[in-house]
């Protein structure tokens, strides 16, 4: 039993099983690292097996040699382990790539602070948007936005608008990909989202309103592909005041698409 579960691959990763040229071991490792996020910022071994589905075992060999590597670093509380400065270092390189964003910093600063909003540009991972670039003009902190959050690709405006700068065959793919790994999320935001791709013929604009949290709205536009590498996307989002779609279309998406030609 222990033989066949060390050769199974990470949940959501089955189409590689049998693939004999994917290191599982390595997938695992990976995997794990992304079982950390704002919410859970420290994980022990139990908690680690139980996300995985893999033995606790197994996890521990994988925790160890993470710790060992700098990706992982133990905490004050036995057993316990947080995101290690290795892995903020994986990240940068790929941050840097991204030259677009030191032009467009003011750009999107002064939209932020004409609207009192958050504007933000976001990539997809798998089936998340994760951001790559954020204005924030507020210190509200119940919503997290910032550099490399991630929230559903389809639950949020900035999802909505990568899915529209997507070609046809890369979108129905992806929409194909979520209903099979993500079932969750196409039931919850799909009508919403093949709605939102409808109306971006009239309005040239992706919302998503009270969808990820009851008092943020959000407004979006497609940048295509930034310094030639990602499919983007950029956003106004906002928190605390009325939703309001109509206002959202009108008075804030010409400013944000005007924005993603400066940027473009």
């Amino acid at each position: 039993m222990e033989n066949t579960i060390s050769r199974r691959v990470p949940v959501g990763l089955e189409e590689f099983a049998g693939d004999k040229q994917f290191a599982t071991t390595l997938a695992r490792g990976l995997e794990l690292l992304h079982c950390f996020s704002p919410e859970r910022p420290i994980l022990g071994n139990s908690e680690l097996a139980q996300m995985l589905h893999l033995p606790k075992a197994t996890v521990s060999r994988l925790t160890y040699t993470l710790m060992c590597l700098g990706y992982l670093t133990a905490t004050e509380y036995y057993g316990k382990y947080r995101l290690g400065s290795a892995t903020l270092s994986v990240g940068y390189p790929l941050l840097a790539q991204f030259t677009f964003r030191r032009a467009a910093r003011p750009l999107m600063m002064k939209l932020a602070k004409s609207h009192s909003c958050n504007v933000s540009v976001a990539i997809r991972d798998r089936l998340s948007m994760v951001y790559l670039e954020v204005i924030r003009v507020s210190d509200r902190a119940v919503y997290s936005h910032d550099v490399g959050s991630a929230h559903p690709l389809l639950g949020t405006a900035v999802g909505r608008a990568y899915l529209q700068g997507c070609t046809p065959a890369a979108r129905e793919a992806l929409l194909n990909q979520v209903q099979i790994k993500d079932p969750a999320q196409w039931s919850r935001y799909g009508p919403k989202v093949l709605e939102s791709l409808r109306d971006y013929a009239h309005f040239g604009c992706c919302t998503a309103l009270g969808e990820v949290m009851p008092d943020v709205q959000a407004v979006a536009v497609p940048l295509g592909r930034v310094n030639n590498l990602e499919v983007a996307a950029l956003s106004c989002t906002f928190q605390g005041r009325a939703l309001d779609v109509d206002w959202l279309r009108r008075d804030v998406a010409p400013e944000l698409q005007a924005l993603a030609r400066q940027i473009g």
